[in-house]
């Protein structure tokens, strides 16, 4: 791994500073039966007790209060996590937000996106996963385009996740973190870096959607035609080539996990801890659980990063 980690320690300070505190100090827990049932000390850091109930809202406050000078509009594309966040965000300082969606978003997560203020417009398959077409109103309307995954202090935001671990003395020697965009895993694996580099940060990939695995591994981004996987907030197919860049430069391996996987961790992570995860949010506990020989006997920690959940899942979660 390249010793030149893309966010700095401080970036990752001024980010905390900058967050809404509704979004800080997040539960970090562990549970007998479920490190009974994984083979390992599982620390679970809990991202769904705000007011997204996601840990999007770090990265969101943390951009959204750096920009300068301040836009009168902002325009992102998400499928409803990151949305909200930046919904919000802009929100709280009198910007107009704009959204666009897949077609195939959770509804819930777009009826969220516009009780925060948003305005939602859905993206046909065609247009770049709705990136092409928010450039293009940005540019006609004098909005910002905001690029989740292409902006530093997004992840350094994110990474604030880590430097709360660390300033509460847990001790681990995994971080297993879902990578979606690549904020997450690119601000928690930076800070690890920095500050406990013997910590090995492990990112795991939707086996739907493979595109960031192969641009990992390829070291430069690759687009995939499609994505089929029931984690919405993993389902990227057309990485940012800067997030591909930072995630090699602090991240040391990349599972991957497929959707049964991913609804097994979910119901053991309800039935044993009591929490409830979004197919995104129980990824990296998938990872662990069908890896039990490669963690088995170690301090591992994971991120529940959000609990979103639309009806389908729900029911073949609680149906399990």
């Amino acid at each position: 791994m390249d010793a030149q980690v893309p966010i700095t320690p401080q970036q990752i300070l001024a980010a905390r500073a900058a967050i809404d505190p509704v979004f800080l100090d997040s539960p970090a827990m562990r549970h007998g039966a479920l490190d009974e049932a994984l083979g390992c000390a599982c620390l679970l850091k809990v991202e769904t007790l705000n007011p997204i109930r996601s840990f999007k809202g770090r990265g969101t406050e943390a951009v959204v209060a750096a920009l300068e000078p301040r836009p009168a509009a902002v325009v992102a594309t998400s499928s409803g996590n990151f949305g909200q966040g930046l919904a919000r965000a802009a929100a709280r300082r009198g910007i107009a937000a704009t959204i666009l969606a897949p077609a195939w978003a959770n509804p819930l997560k777009l009826e969220a996106m516009r009780r925060l203020g948003a305005t939602v417009r859905l993206a046909e398959p065609g247009d770049g996963a709705g990136k092409d077409l928010a450039r293009r109103i940005a540019a006609e309307t004098g909005a910002l385009f905001v690029e989740d995954g292409g902006h530093p202090v997004i992840a350094a935001g994110a990474g604030v996740i880590a430097q709360e671990l660390t300033a509460a003395g847990h001790e681990v020697g995994d971080v297993v973190v879902q990578i979606g965009d690549g904020a997450l895993a690119t601000g928690i694996g930076s800070w690890f870096k920095a500050h406990a580099p013997e910590v090995r940060i492990v990112g795991v990939v939707a086996r739907g959607a493979p595109a960031m695995a192969q641009s990992f591994a390829a070291g430069r981004a690759i687009d995939t035609p499609g994505t089929d996987t029931i984690a919405d907030g993993m389902a990227i197919g057309r990485p940012v080539p800067s997030a591909v860049v930072q995630l090699r430069a602090c991240v040391d391996e990349i599972l991957l996990v497929d959707d049964g996987a991913i609804l097994d961790a979910a119901r053991l992570l309800l039935r044993s801890a009591g929490v409830l995860a979004e197919p995104s949010g129980a990824a990296g506990l998938a990872a662990v659980l069908t890896n039990r020989d490669r963690f088995a006997g170690r301090r591992v920690a994971t991120v529940i990063t959000g609990s979103n959940l639309d009806a389908t899942f729900q029911a073949r979660l609680l149906g399990g």
